[in-house]
């Protein structure tokens, strides 16, 4: 069983900043910028995308990829800008998709929240959430095997840029 769990400890440590990211994203995304602020749906998923990024780097560096003394956090924050480019896009893109697939499914369903008497679609933050899923699996990998391990394309391209520079 403890071999079981060392196994997966970076998954449930990843789990948990996610679980964090997510709740940032939501209630940004959705709950701030798209309820509150009338946002259209896919902007509102992008702003909770892009303010939920510091949160995400920094509890996967130290709970999930136990990357906390690297002394690589510069590299590491230009590696996990780079997937989170692609994961910005499957999460926003594919958040749209679920709108408008489940809209197609089900209607557009309409809830009120009880406390603040606020209007709300359940189908949006069910697609919502399904954008999130598919990036999180794309994103564990990808970050676990490029943005907190030594790849040397950093390197790589620092060699690459001084060469241009001399030129």
């Amino acid at each position: 069983m403890k071999n079981i769990l060392r196994h997966f400890k970076p998954l449930f440590g990843y789990f948990f900043a996610a679980g964090s990211g997510v709740i940032v994203q939501y209630l940004v995304g959705s709950v701030i910028c798209i309820r509150f602020l009338g946002f259209p749906f896919e902007k509102g998923i992008l702003w909770g995308f892009i303010i939920s990024f510091p949160v995400g780097f920094m509890l996967a560096k130290i709970f999930a990829f136990k990357a906390k003394g690297s002394g690589n956090t510069q590299r590491e924050i230009i590696k996990f800008l780079m997937v989170v480019l692609i994961s910005g896009i499957i999460t926003v893109k594919g958040a749209s998709y679920s709108l408008v697939i489940l809209t197609k499914i089900f209607g557009n369903i309409k809830a009120t929240l009880p406390i603040v008497n606020k209007e709300f679609s359940p189908i949006g933050s069910v697609s919502h959430f399904a954008g999130m899923g598919l990036s999180f699996f794309f994103n564990f990998f990808t970050h676990r095997k490029f943005t907190f391990v030594e790849t040397g394309i950093y390197n790589k391209f620092l060699e690459f840029n001084n060469t241009k520079d001399k030129t």
